[in-house]
């Protein structure tokens, strides 16, 4: 049986391990980081709003920036595609079958 990568024999296993993420599931990653994103950047114009009527208005300017910033920062890291995986997959390894060992020579 042949492959894009090679020749391979059929009863060579095929490794799942190494298989790419679902393209739903990398969609849901994506929503998912773009949610928390703007998530924060809720809880940063929430809390620039408290901080300036305290009066801490630095922090606030730093809060209302953060808010600014992060909508946009939250598009580019959700249209950034797969996120590479650096782990080493776990790749099946066929021990060897048992043989008998070579007949001997029986004859004296």
């Amino acid at each position: 049986m042949a492959h894009a990568g090679g020749v391979t024999r059929a009863d060579d296993p095929v490794l799942v391990t190494t298989a790419a993420k679902s393209r739903r599931q990398e969609q849901r990653e994506r929503e998912r980081r773009y949610l928390i994103t703007m998530g924060i950047r809720i809880v940063c114009f929430i809390l620039a709003i408290v901080l300036f009527g305290v009066g801490l208005r630095w922090v606030a300017a730093f809060a209302v920036a953060a808010s600014l910033v992060l909508p946009w920062i939250a598009v580019v890291a959700a249209n950034a595609g797969p996120r590479p995986n650096f782990e080493q997959p776990s790749l099946f390894r066929r021990t060897p079958q048992k043989q008998l060992p070579p007949a001997e020579d029986r004859r004296h």
